[in-house]
């Protein structure tokens, strides 16, 4: 009997095992559809150049822990960019950030210390004294002692920069005891814009990195564990008909994806056609290239069709808005 039992302890060991190293992390991000952006021109700059002013956005981004634990994931990438080149980098928040782990500086000590002891006898002889009995000892002692600060040593939380000749910014968020990832984080951006500007969009990708736990440790893997682009409209905060526009934006956008994501009818399923209507090049490139000249895939749905035409028709109306020529 015993030898039937133990193979049979022995996999269901192994099975709790594999159930525990097996659980990945898994991330959502999200993030609003719109951001009104407000004034924040210096009068120094205004006078220089009445042509120019500058707007601050800031962007409330969202990540939530699906599966797997928070210590496994390690690193959040953000890209944040003007699909048109029409918007430039000013400057950004958060900045490159490091921190230590430890609380204070490292204080170090080092000492020395001398001693001699001599012993004169009554008779004036240098010899080595007794416990007990008449003589004279003289005794010195010397010490030294230095004691300094060190600073502890740095590891980068964060980092940050510009991108395509400042049309985008990226934020690299790394894990670390004192900073966890998961949760809301705000990231600010000033962006240089034309006088007349009332509205347009951006393009924000989010990647998350984690560590997908081997049986051993030796077997671990850095895995991408979350991904999600959105496109977010801008506007100036007080304009209530560009505010409109970038909503309107946001809803063909969302209802473009949508129509993506549907089946094609079941008369163009064939062969020659594709299975799904989304994950080919034709939507990335609708939605972030050029406003014209993007086909859409054989046997698209009226629906699809509808929906494309909608939001390459809000595209082109909150481009009018950023003063640029397309």
């Amino acid at each position: 009997m015993v030898a039937l039992h133990r193979p049979v302890f022995s996999v269901l060991l192994l099975s709790g095992s594999s159930a525990a190293w097996a659980d990945v992390p898994r991330v959502h991000f999200d993030m609003p559809y719109a951001i009104a952006c407000r004034d924040v021109t210096p009068p120094d700059l205004a006078a220089a150049d009445p042509s120019q002013r500058l707007v601050e956005a800031r962007f409330e981004i969202s990540s939530l822990l699906l599966s797997g634990r928070e210590q496994d994931l390690t690193q959040y990438f953000i890209r944040i960019d003007s699909p048109r080149r029409t918007l430039s980098v000013i400057d950004y928040l958060p900045q490159t950030l490091h921190e230590s782990p430890l609380a204070s500086p490292i204080v170090m000590q080092r000492s020395r210390e001398f001693g001699g002891k001599i012993g004169i006898n009554l008779s004036g002889k240098y010899e080595v004294l007794p416990n007990l009995g008449p003589g004279a000892e003289i005794g010195e002692k010397h010490g030294s002692s230095v004691k300094y600060e060190l600073l502890p040593p740095l590891e980068t939380v964060a980092a940050s920069g510009t991108l395509l000749r400042g049309a985008g910014v990226f934020f690299k968020l790394k894990s670390s005891p004192r900073h966890l990832l998961e949760g809301s984080g705000e990231f600010a951006l000033v962006l240089r814009v034309r006088r007349e500007w009332r509205a347009d969009y951006v393009r924000v990708r989010c990647e998350a990195e984690g560590i997908q736990r081997g049986l051993f440790s030796s077997l671990d893997e850095t895995i991408r564990c979350g991904e999600r682009e959105f496109l977010v409209a801008l506007y100036q905060e007080g304009d209530d008909a560009a505010r409109q526009s970038a909503e309107d934006f946001a809803r063909k956008e969302a209802s473009l994806r949508t129509a993506a994501r549907a089946k094609p009818p079941a008369k163009s399923a064939g062969k020659s056609g594709p299975s799904r209507q989304d994950g080919a090049s034709w939507l990335p490139n609708l939605l972030y290239g050029p406003t014209s000249g993007t086909k859409l895939p054989p046997h698209s749905s009226p629906q699809l069709q509808h929906a494309a035409a909608d939001f390459a028709a809000a595209r082109e109306r909150i481009g009018g808005l950023s003063a640029v020529a397309e």
